[in-house]
């Protein structure tokens, strides 16, 4: 495997060495003023993949010329700092633009035939950019089903990932979007397809990010700003599975002079069913158990943003998002005891469980941005604010029967947790492009507070009698501080490279309390690492790109993980939390190689050292068995794979996106723990097909597909799934309407069974998560609907994806 890696590369070499220039081609103009005299010494860029290429000044006549080799560009011009005309477009002539006037900021340049479309797939130094412009979607769709048709990208139920990501964080203009599952897919589902530019897939985050989780990101880059406008929109969705739910939202964005304002409300209200099994086979007994929960949706959002440009060069704003839930869940859990022999019934446990739950999460963000020069320097300056409230109330009560006759006593008890976090962080990043190259500096400071209540009572008297064993205080302290330098160069016009360097120091305190003053803990502990990332790329030509990428990551444990809690699923099943988890760390390479807008492949290799998973321990001895799920840090994983990924859109009708992803798994135990590990080759294939039905572009359809293979992975091995999806669309874009008919799951195939076998006791699970469901949904849509409004998002991403 090692030789034909190293062809591989050898192969690559060869190509790239041996590739001839291209020719330069011209473009020239003359900038005049509004009362049509010529505009002398004003600095005319061109600008590719965010890097100045070329740049010169007009003359006394107002005159220029600039010579650059083929691709897609941006020619701005600047005079006195100031933005005075800019275009997108191809570069594969000379060009003559004649005229032109200051401030005609025009996007195609019909009058001379000049292409200003860009290429739907562009490949930079650190990311690939999807440019749904050019995509059928782009008409009467929304920023979700935009998502599906990226290349990359998988998209299934509510969950978004990239491909070969174990998970992914969703921005907005360069800024985290602070919500996941349902949360999230409404809120992208209120972007309009209209407003959205392209879509930004980085597979490894360079050094400005934050370091926190092994994860890509997808940033979604929205059109630029109408002045003197406002829009409405208005959405409803009713989603009907195994019972009904409606969610509703209203948007609204207005900008005039110096003011942006926008606001977001969102309401869902139904329930949902989960089913689960979980199978033990003992020597002598087989437990096997169903859980049926019925969990109930009651969620309100809000999102109130404000920016105000203080003057040509400053903007200060703030941001607001509230989210309030109460995420109540009722569950009835049967588990039937046979003997492993002949298989006769010897009791049966039932278990009826309320878990009363209430949620705040409150996040404030405050910003200031300072312009410094026309060439794009400048210094932002982030303040942020976050207050997580989770408050759990769980009763239930455990009966042994036989035949119908009760076996000893019910066994009730009552769980309460009350947990709160709080983040506070202050940032501060500089961008300092020059004519030679572009650099960035900044850093952070990070200080989060997480206290937990936990108090387990035995009702099974009649009075509460609290449990010493389950009951305890947890206070948990993260101070961090991070710093960053990153550095960007065209070393020529068809090479390019990218190097950041972070690091990140943090300082950890974690206290537990109990009323058994013996089982009191103390866990402090420090950590320094460094994060690199480096990125190299290469353009021999339009329809080739190749790249080498790298970058380092953690991945710290999420904050429930952390406390020493004991939450009982019933009377003989617990999860349990281990204050003494230590974060994993993962090296990630990439080699990537794109064709024109259609083929594009990527080599990956990842090493993630101390990792933490969630242990099944079954322990025989007790009466009647137990199960613990207790997490810890005991493996280090590689990983070796390649994904290839083809998008169809040579047809005006059809648009389809197909991903063939495959890796190999190696996981190796770093300590003694009751089970083998499972290595072994997977894959998965994903293809997104979107048809345009009708001439008059209102009518879509569009049916998804996805299939997992079989596989082995940590301790488990996993059958195979599936996941299909039709829906159609109907767009009044000029009246303000769409509607959408979604079915998801239709075949209810989206359900594993995972087989595992611990202390030599196997054990099969699997959970469904009700994810076939109708939803039809209707927007619309008022006021200037070409405007959209900032989208701007808090600094402390890196904690709220820690709370689970």
């Amino acid at each position: 495997m090692i030789l034909s890696f190293n062809r591989f590369i050898l192969l690559i070499s060869l190509f790239l060495f041996g590739y001839v220039n291209a020719q330069e081609f011209s473009v020239t103009g003359i900038l005049i003023d509004e009362n049509q005299n010529p505009i002398e010494s004003a600095e005319v860029v061109l600008i590719q993949n965010n890097t100045i290429r070329k740049s010169t000044l007009s003359s006394r006549e107002g005159a220029f010329k600039i010579e650059a080799s083929p691709g897609v560009y941006t020619l701005r011009c600047y005079y006195v700092g100031a933005i005075i005309y800019q275009t997108d477009f191809e570069l594969n002539k000379n060009i003559q633009l004649e005229t032109i006037r200051a401030f005609e900021n025009a996007n195609q340049l019909d009058e001379v035939e000049v292409t200003s479309k860009k290429k739907i797939i562009e490949s930079k130094v650190d990311r690939t950019v999807f440019n749904v412009e050019n995509s059928v979607r782009a008409t009467g769709s929304d920023g979700l089903e935009l998502l599906k048709s990226t290349p990359g990208v998988s998209v299934s139920g509510t969950t978004i990932g990239i491909v070969g990501k174990s998970t992914v964080s969703v921005m907005i203009d360069d800024r985290i979007i602070n919500l996941s599952g349902e949360e999230l897919n409404n809120y992208l589902r209120g972007l309009s397809s209209e407003n959205i530019k392209s879509i930004e897939v980085i597979t490894t985050p360079p050094s400005k990010y934050d370091a926190q989780g092994n994860s890509g990101l997808i940033n979604i880059k929205l059109k630029k700003i109408h002045d003197d406008s406002w829009a409405v929109q208005i959405r409803n969705n009713y989603i009907q599975n195994s019972y009904p739910s409606i969610s509703s939202g209203i948007n609204f964005a207005y900008n005039k002079n110096k003011l942006s304002i926008q606001t977001d409300f969102a309401k869902r209200e139904g329930h949902s069913k989960t089913i689960e099994s979980m199978n033990t086979f003992y020597p002598t007994e087989n437990w096997l158990g169903f859980t049926s929960r019925k969990d109930k949706s009651d969620i309100y959002r809000g999102i109130i943003g404000l920016d105000y440009r203080i003057g040509p060069k400053a903007t200060l704003g703030f941001k607001y998002i509230g989210l309030f839930d109460n995420p109540n869940i009722k569950d009835r859990n049967e588990v039937i005891v046979t003997d492993s022999q002949t298989g006769e019934i010897k009791s049966t446990y039932f278990t009826n469980g309320y878990n009363k739950n209430s949620t705040e999460n409150n996040t404030l963000n405050a910003y200031f941005t300072q312009k410094i020069d026309s060439l794009g320097k400048q210094i932002t300056i982030d303040l942020d604010y976050l207050d997580y409230l989770d408050d759990q109330n769980r009763n239930f009560n455990t009966r042994n029967e036989f035949q119908g006759n009760l076996i000893g006593s019910p066994y009730i008890a009552n769980n309460t947790s009350v947990q709160n976090i709080k983040n506070y962080s202050f940032k501060i990043d500089l961008e300092l492009p020059t004519k030679w190259a572009n650099f960035g500096l900044g850093g952070k400071l990070s200080w989060v507070k997480n206290s937990s209540d936990i108090a387990f009572f035995d009702l099974s008297s009649g009075s509460p009698i609290l449990d010493i064993n389950q009951t305890n205080l947890f206070d948990y302290t993260e101070n961090t501080q991070s710093i960053y330098g990153n550095f960007s160069k065209s070393i020529t016009e068809k090479w390019q490279v990218q190097a950041g360097l972070r690091y990140e120091d943090t300082q950890v305190l974690g206290i537990t309390q109990s009323p058994d003053s013996n089982q009191n803990q103390r866990n402090a502990f420090t950590y320094g690492k460094f994060f690199p990332s480096l990125y190299l790329l290469y353009l021999p030509n339009e329809n080739n790109s190749f790249s080498v990428n790298y970058s380092k990551r953690i991945g710290r444990p999420i904050f429930w993980d952390l406390n020493p809690f004991k939450w009982y699923l019933n009377s003989f099943t617990l999860v349990e939390g281990n204050p003494y988890l230590q974060p994993s760390f993962t090296d990630n390479f990439e080699i990537n190689y794109n064709y024109k807008d259609h083929f594009s492949l990527k080599i990956y290799y990842s090493n993630t050292t101390n990792g933490s998973f969630q242990i099944p321990f079954i322990l025989t001895e007790t009466e009647p068995a137990n199960i613990r799920f207790f997490r810890d840090n005991f493996f280090d994983k590689y990983q070796l794979g390649a994904t290839l990924t083809y998008l169809i859109n040579t047809l005006s009708w059809w648009e389809s996106t197909n991903t063939l992803n495959g890796f190999d798994n190696v996981t190796r135990f770093t300590k003694e723990v009751p089970t083998e590990e499972q290595n072994g080759f997977m894959y998965a294939f994903y293809t997104y097909n979107t048809f345009r039905l009708s001439k008059s572009k209102n009518w879509y359809a569009e049916i998804n597909f996805q299939y997992h293979s079989a596989r082995k992975d940590l301790f488990n091995e996993a059958t195979a799934f599936s996941n299909t999806d039709l829906g159609i669309r109907y767009s009044l874009k000029e009246k303000g309407w769409s509607f959408l008919l979604l079915g998801s799951d239709v075949f209810r195939s989206n359900r594993a069974y995972f087989t595992s076998v611990i202390n030599s006791v196997p054990q099969t699970r699997s959970a469904y998560l009700d994810d076939r469901m109708i939803r039809l949904g209707v927007t619309y849509k008022f006021g200037n609907k070409k405007m959209i409004a900032n989208q701007r998002e808090s600094g402390n991403e890196d904690v709220k994806e820690r709370i689970k």
